[in-house]
């Protein structure tokens, strides 16, 4: 006899908490070792596009702690505990979180600016 997946997700609802927290962990085990390199490319593609927004938004955020998932803002703030409650609270299990600052300007040595300007003109 083979059960739908709708049999299986009613039969695992009437289970006590306990069991239902051991499929749970199982199933992540799973998901770990099966799809392991799948999970961290979509955490890296996550990343870049919370890297892209910041690049975008830096200006209007300046001095503030941001919370992202991925390229989309959840929270801003003060505090990195304050936006994190804020993202954690809608949801995002692992957000990305950022005190946005100006950004720094790329400073050659002055031999190596020399060099570079030669080259270029």
């Amino acid at each position: 006899m083979t059960l739908s997946v709708d049999e299986i997700l009613k039969t695992i609802a009437q289970l006590p908490a306990a069991e239902q927290e051991r499929i749970r962990r199982w199933l992540e085990e799973k998901r770990a070792t099966n799809g392991g390199g799948h999970g961290s490319q979509a955490h890296a593609n996550r990343s870049a596009k919370s890297l892209r927004w910041l690049d975008e938004n830096r200006e209007n955020y300046s001095g503030q702690w941001v919370a992202l998932d991925g390229d989309r803002l959840i929270a801003s703030g003060p505090t990195a505990k304050e936006v994190y409650s804020k993202a954690k609270a809608e949801g995002v299990e692992i957000p990305f979180i950022e005190l946005v600052t100006d950004p720094e300007p790329c400073r050659l040595p002055e031999g190596e600016f020399r060099e570079l300007n030669s080259v270029l003109n």
